[in-house]
C-alpha cells in the first residue's frame, strides 16, 4: 500500500513539471493546483480503501457461512447414513418375521382343513349312529305295540315291583271303601251270611305276584261269590285310581308313529311345546356364550296358534338385560317381532304370515362388520338393512332363555310376553349363514356346521314345557 501511494505522488510531480512548459504559469498557481489534486487523489484512495475493506469483510462473512453449511451438511449426511442402516436392519427383521408368519399360517390352514375333515366325518358318523339307534328304537316300539308285550328294562324291575305293591295297597283301600258302603246299604243275602265278609276280603286280595294270567295287567279278578250290593264309587275316587294305573308322562317324550306318513324335513331332531301363557313356562340352557359374538344366526321352525308371537329368545347380562332379544308382546301390534341387539337398538320384523297355526321356518341373521341384518321366512328374504349396531360385540357370560323375556338375569318375567306354541329344530350360530345354507336348512337338507346352541343343549324345562323327540317335522305334533 505504501509503494502504491509513493508512485501516485511521483506521477503527480511529473505532471506538474511538464505543465509550466506548456502554459508558463507562475509557481504559486502551480503549487495550489498540485495540492488540490493531491487532496483529491487522497480522498479517492481512502474511498477505494474503504470499499476494499468492506468487500473483504463480506468475503470473510460468506466464507464463515459456507463453512457452517458444510459442517451442517456433513452432520446431516452422517445421520441419514445411520438412519438408512437402521432402516435396512428393521426391514430385514420384518421380512424374517413375515416369512415365519406365512409359514405358520400355511401350517395352521392345513391343520384347520384336517380338523374340518375329521369333524365332518365325526358328524356324519354321529348322524348315522343316531339314525340307526332311532330306527332300532322305532322298530322295537312297533314290535312291542303289535305284540302288546310289556318289556321292562332290567334296571327298572325293582321300581316296577314297588309300584305294583303300592297299587295293591291302594286297591285294598278301595275295596275297604266299597265294603264300608255295602254295610251302610245291607241286603237280605248279607244278613243270611254274616260270617262270610272276612273270607270274601281274603279272596279279593291281590296276589303277591300280579300280572301273570290276566289279559289286562291292572284288572282285579274277584270270585263270583262276592256280590254285595254296594253303591258305585265317587268320580274322584275313580279318577284317583286311573291316575295310579296310568302315571303321567315325563317332560321329554319320545314320539312314535305307526304307520309313518311320508316325511321330507328330517333335520329338526326335537321340539319344544309351550302349552299355555305362563311366567313359569320357559327353558334354560346348560352353557352360555364363552366369547364375545360379532356375528349371529338364529333359525327355528315355528308353529304359533295364538294371536301374537311372544318371546322366542332372551339373552341377558348384568350390564344389559336386553343384550339379545327376539320377542313379541300381547299388544295392539300383534304381528310384529322386535329384534334387539344391545338395548335400545332394535329392528321390527313382520310376523303376520306366521300367525296361522302352521309350521314356518324363520332365520334372523346379523353381522357387526357393517351392521347388516337379514330376515327370512320359509327361505324367502323378507327384510334386510345396514348400520344396525355396527362394530358392536355381544358380551359373553349371560343367561339364555327360550319362551320368556328377562327384565333381570334369569328373572323379571311378564305374562304378556310369554311364548305359546311349538319350536322345532332351534339352532344358533356365531356366524352369518349364507342364503344357500338357509335354503338347505328350510328344506330339510341338513344342518350347517358349527352350531353354538341347539335343543340338545337344553338344561332345565320349567313349568309345563315338554321336550318332544321327533326326527322329522311332519312327526312333531
Amino acid at each position: 500500500m505504501f509503494c502504491s501511494r509513493s508512485a501516485a505522488v511521483v506521477l503527480v510531480v511529473l505532471v506538474v513539471l511538464q505543465e509550466p512548459s506548456r502554459g508558463q504559469r507562475s509557481p504559486g498557481d502551480t503549487r495550489k493546483r498540485l495540492f488540490r489534486q493531491l487532496r483529491r487523489l487522497d480522498e479517492q484512495f481512502r474511498r477505494l480503501q474503504q470499499m476494499t475493506l468492506t468487500h473483504l469483510q463480506s468475503i470473510a462473512g460468506n466464507y464463515n457461512i459456507s463453512h457452517r453449511a458444510d459442517t451442517r451438511f456433513q452432520s446431516l449426511m452422517q445421520r441419514s447414513e445411520s438412519f438408512a442402516t437402521e432402516l435396512n436392519s428393521f426391514k430385514a427383521v420384518v421380512e424374517r418375521d413375515l416369512s415365519s408368519l406365512k409359514s405358520w399360517s400355511r401350517k395352521l390352514r392345513r391343520k384347520t382343513q384336517r380338523l374340518e375333515l375329521k369333524l365332518a366325518k365325526v358328524e356324519r358318523s354321529t348322524k348315522e349312529n343316531l339314525r340307526m339307534v332311532r330306527r332300532n328304537l322305532t322298530q322295537e316300539a312297533e314290535t312291542q305295540r303289535g305284540t302288546r308285550a310289556v318289556k321292562t328294562p332290567q334296571g327298572e324291575v325293582h321300581d316296577f315291583r314297588e309300584k305294583l305293591n303300592n297299587l295293591e295297597d291302594q286297591m285294598k283301600s278301595v275295596h275297604q271303601i266299597l265294603l264300608s258302603r255295602s254295610k251302610q246299604n245291607p241286603c237280605s243275602c248279607r244278613r243270611e251270611q254274616p260270617k262270610a265278609s272276612k273270607k270274601i276280603r281274603m279272596k279279593n286280595r291281590l296276589p303277591s305276584v300280579p300280572l301273570r294270567t290276566t289279559t289286562d295287567p291292572f284288572k282285579v279278578q274277584t270270585p263270583s261269590q262276592t256280590v254285595p250290593t254296594a253303591t258305585a264309587p265317587h268320580p274322584e275316587e275313580v279318577e284317583q285310581i286311573q291316575s295310579l294305573l296310568h302315571p303321567p308322562l315325563t317332560q321329554k317324550i319320545l314320539q312314535h308313529h305307526s304307520p309313518k306318513k311320508p316325511a321330507t324335513i328330517c333335520n329338526v331332531n326335537s321340539m319344544l311345546l309351550f302349552p299355555s301363557a305362563s311366567t313359569k313356562n320357559y327353558v334354560t340352557f346348560k352353557t352360555s356364550f364363552l366369547t364375545a359374538i360379532h356375528e349371529l344366526s338364529v333359525c327355528t321352525w315355528l308353529r304359533v296358534e295364538a294371536e301374537y308371537v311372544g318371546t322366542l329368545l332372551s339373552y341377558a347380562t348384568v350390564e344389559n338385560d336386553n343384550t339379545l332379544v327376539l320377542y313379541g308382546r300381547r299388544s295392539d301390534v300383534l304381528g310384529n317381532l322386535d329384534f334387539v341387539v344391545g338395548d335400545p337398538a332394535y329392528r321390527e320384523l313382520a310376523m303376520d304370515r306366521v300367525l296361522d297355526g302352521q309350521w314356518h321356518h324363520i332365520c334372523v341373521i346379523w353381522s357387526s362388520i357393517e351392521g347388516q341384518f337379514w330376515y327370512y321366512i320359509d327361505q324367502q328374504l323378507i327384510s334386510t338393512g345396514s348400520r344396525f349396531q355396527k362394530g358392536y360385540d355381544i358380551p359373553p357370560g349371560g343367561s339364555i332363555i327360550l319362551g320368556q323375556e328377562q327384565d333381570s338375569v334369569a328373572g323379571g318375567f311378564d305374562l304378556a310376553e310369554a311364548f305359546v306354541g311349538r319350536l322345532a329344530g332351534f339352532a344358533l350360530w356365531n356366524r352369518a349363514l349364507i342364503p344357500g345354507e338357509v335354503s338347505r336348512l328350510a328344506t330339510g337338507k341338513g344342518i350347517p356346521r358349527g352350531a353354538l346352541l341347539t335343543l340338545d343343549n337344553v338344561d332345565v324345562l320349567h313349568g309345563n314345557v315338554q321336550h318332544v323327540v321327533c326326527e322329522c317335522l311332519e312327526y312333531c305334533t
